[in-house]
């Protein structure tokens, strides 16, 4: 009849040194597949304030919340500008100016040149910078800059 052999305890040591350091041992032969590292609370609360830290010293939240609003005013510009001042162009120029080019040929070869998009995306510009300095005007957002 075989013997049966008992299992021999083999235990992983993990020490942590007066510098904060911590040391995982086990016994040779022995493998873990997972390692579970638990921080105690102070550690927890460096690691989120200097998380913190990070976002109020380089404006992380500021130019997140510029960059959404960015967004938005762009979409209410190109509305602004499809609603309201490109049917004015189209009075005046008779047909969508976006659609209008000129045509080049190099010799059987004709080359579009479509200064039609051109144009109206100067003339979109242009009215997007004087919304957006009106904008600023009216509500002073210029006193908001700290001194």
């Amino acid at each position: 009849m075989a013997e049966e052999q008992k299992p021999v305890a083999m235990h992983t040591h993990v020490v942590q040194t007066g510098d904060g350091e911590v040391h995982i041992t086990q016994p040779k032969g022995q493998k873990h597949r997972h390692v579970t590292v638990l921080l105690d609370g102070d550690d927890i609360k460096d690691q989120v304030g200097g998380f913190t830290n990070f976002l109020k010293e380089y404006a992380v939240v500021g130019l997140a919340i510029g960059f959404i609003i960015g967004q938005q005013t762009n979409a209410v510009m190109n509305q602004l500008v499809s609603s309201f001042i490109s049917p004015w162009i189209q009075v005046i120029f008779g047909k969508d100016l976006a659609t209008r080019s000129a045509t080049l040929h190099h010799g059987s070869v004709p080359i579009p040149l479509p200064w039609g998009a051109f144009v109206y995306a100067f003339i979109q510009f242009v009215f997007v910078v004087i919304v957006i300095y009106l904008a600023f005007r009216l509500l002073r957002l210029d006193k908001l800059k700290k001194k």
